[in-house]
């Protein structure tokens, strides 16, 4: 029996983060898969061994989860990790404004479709220990988030999907991460919206024009790394921030085992 290295599948390998883990996990002696929807992952400087694989998926589209799925098992590939970059911001623009056809397709990319490729993808872990499943938190999901409603929306709904999974299926590590401000094409989203975009227009501008860097992509490598390396009974079922949890420091782990409601979503002033 062949033993393979720990492999990660990454939906949205071809987006800026997907890539940038991509990259971090076969440095780090990973095998890598995942799926891309027009233009092959970057695998420039690549190492061979990462063995990759990727395949081709549209979200937006009922049933191309299935497809993958069924692709992925046809190789005999197995996944350690699931990671899903994928993500856009549209429709932007009040809701009751929005075509609501245009609305139901912001959730079923940011959040039907990532939860079916999990579902479908489930039967082809690695048996016989803990897989992980990592998902990206984004803005509005600790209050408001004007004109963009199905994007914070679906947020949320990944957000609460991690405590259930982690409720319901004892072999999974599932946990989210907020990454915060990060310079990539999604704000080009809201650029393109104009005044629909509300005051998040301005904020998007002063970020993109400031010359800061924001959250790089090594920070949330390892934090990504981290929630693994801690495990389920540490990381499992919670939502992290990469910029204001202190999940570097000694005592973070034992301030969760502690508290099963930390990192988690509750009401801050219960009666």
């Amino acid at each position: 029996m062949v033993n393979h290295p720990p492999e990660v599948f990454i939906a949205g390998a071809n987006a800026e983060i997907g890539n940038a883990l991509l990259r971090n996990f076969a440095a780090d002696g990973w095998r890598v898969g995942g799926t891309y929807r027009h233009v092959r992952p970057d695998l420039a400087g690549v190492p061979t061994s990462a063995d990759p694989f990727f395949v081709t998926c549209d979200f937006a589209i009922p049933g191309t989860a299935s497809e993958v799925a069924d692709r992925y098992a046809r190789t005999g590939r197995q996944w350690d990790v699931f990671v899903s970059a994928v993500g856009t911001m549209l429709p932007v623009g009040a809701f009751m404004d929005t075509p609501f056809a245009d609305w139901e397709r912001g959730l079923r990319v940011n959040l039907v479709s990532q939860l079916e490729l999990v579902h479908r993808l489930y039967p082809q872990r690695r048996p016989g220990g803990i897989a992980h499943v990592v998902f990206l938190a984004g803005g509005g999901t600790n209050g408001p988030f004007r004109n963009y409603s199905a994007y914070c929306l679906s947020k949320i709904g990944l957000i609460k999907a991690c405590e259930l999974l982690d409720d319901e299926c004892t072999d999974l590590n599932a946990f989210i991460v907020g990454p915060g401000w990060v310079r990539t094409r999604i704000h080009e989203e809201t650029l393109a919206s104009g005044t629909q975009a509300g005051e998040n227009l301005e904020r998007t501008r002063r970020f993109l024009e400031s010359g800061e860097s924001g959250t790089t992509h090594d920070t949330i490598y390892q934090c990504v790394r981290w929630g693994i390396d801690a495990g389920r009974e540490v990381a499992g079922g919670r939502n992290f921030s990469v910029v204001h949890d202190p999940w570097g420091a000694a005592d973070f782990p034992s301030r969760l085992k502690a508290d099963e409601n930390l990192c988690k979503l509750r009401r801050r002033n219960p009666l």
